[in-house]
């Protein structure tokens, strides 16, 4: 059983967390909830949560309390801080705790649950670390050495994109182990936490993520009574699929598709998530390189053609309803009406207002 505390005081809070979080990927299977850091408290001694996600500003003690509590008593629960606009920069300046990551308000659908996976990942490695740790301790000082020597051969066949050189580190890391080394248990739960540390330095060099390269946390998590020989050859797979798809990614980095682009823009331009930098991560290219591109083929550049789309959409709806200009604010992608009042006047020339009146 996976447990998520969500500790928050608003309800409309917690319950769009509730339904935002993609519960079956993420493989949570229980949700509990506080409404401030002393029922948090209560609540983390009697239900050991295995992650935390936390407002900052609530009656009692507030966020920061609970994340000293945390820090101090248990340091091994990875948590998320959620924060209001408004206080964002100052919670992520101020505070020094370990926390996984920090989420403005409204939470992003995207944002939340890979933050929750990037929690989840942290945990596992933890509790592998444990275990790897404390039971693996060879008798023969030279396995370390074999180890330490495959890891970094597997490093930088990952970072190289060198299939073969992985696969060949593998299979000879394999044929130097005895039997007896090979049938400690405790060896395959620590080579499989070095795994885990390989992969996500794989994952972060490349700038993908395990949805990028098609995994499921289940593809990888530890698998109880899993041989050595097993362990490994599933790190092989894995490691040959990464290799392949960051491969492929870059391949299409020559060979970027405006007209996509521009479709997607159409489709999701009033949302407030939607940039430049959005815009050429999703397709796996340069900010600079996208710019360029599409102001060549449409004779405006991306941030430009999502200002003009949205004030084409809120014209449309200033003139054809009654709704007040803050819900059309919201409708096209701006949470703050007075920011969306002076991008409207300098598109038009004029106020909403005075275009409904007309």
């Amino acid at each position: 059983m996976t447990t998520l505390l969500v500790v928050d005081d608003e309800t409309w809070t917690r319950e769009t967390v509730k339904a935002l979080i993609d519960m079956d990927f993420i493989g949570i299977t229980k949700l509990v909830e506080a409404t401030n850091g002393e029922e948090a408290i209560n609540k983390i001694i009697s239900e050991k949560p295995d992650f935390i996600m936390t407002d900052m500003k609530m009656p009692g003690i507030d966020g920061i309390g609970l994340l000293e509590i945390i820090e101090k008593k248990f340091a091994d629960i990875p948590t998320i801080v959620l924060s209001g606009y408004q206080d964002f920069m100052y919670t992520r300046q101020a505070i020094k705790t370990g926390v996984i990551e920090y989420l403005p308000k409204p939470v992003d659908e995207t944002e939340l649950n890979e933050a929750l996976k990037k929690a989840l990942i942290e945990k596992k490695k933890i509790e592998q670390q444990q275990l790897g740790y404390q039971f693996y301790m060879p008798k023969q000082p030279e396995v370390l050495e074999l180890i330490e020597t495959f890891r970094q051969t597997a490093a930088f066949s990952l970072k190289e994109l060198n299939a073969n050189q992985l696969s060949t580190s593998i299979h000879q890391f394999l044929e130097k182990l005895h039997d007896e080394i090979k049938n400690d248990p405790s060896l395959t739960v620590y080579l499989h936490q070095v795994f885990l540390v390989l992969l996500e330095e794989a994952l972060k060099e490349h700038k993908v993520s395990l949805e990028d390269i098609g995994l499921h946390w289940n593809d990888i998590k530890y698998c109880d009574n899993q041989s050595l020989d097993n362990e490994l050859t599933r790190q092989m797979s894995i490691g040959e699929k990464i290799i392949s798809r960051v491969d492929e990614i870059r391949k299409q980095k020559t060979k970027i598709n405006l007209e996509e682009i521009k479709q997607y823009l159409d489709e999701y331009f009033s949302s407030q998530h939607i940039s430049l930098e959005v815009i050429a991560k999703k397709f796996y290219v340069s900010k600079e390189y996208l710019t360029t591109s599409f102001k060549k083929k449409y004779g405006c550049n991306v941030t430009e053609y999502i200002i003009a789309s949205r004030m084409e959409k809120a014209k449309e709806l200033v003139i054809t309803t009654t709704l007040q200009y803050k819900t059309i604010a919201e409708m096209v992608g701006y949470e703050d009406v007075s920011y969306f009042y002076r991008v409207f006047k300098k598109f038009y020339g004029c106020s909403p207002g005075t275009i409904r009146k007309t």
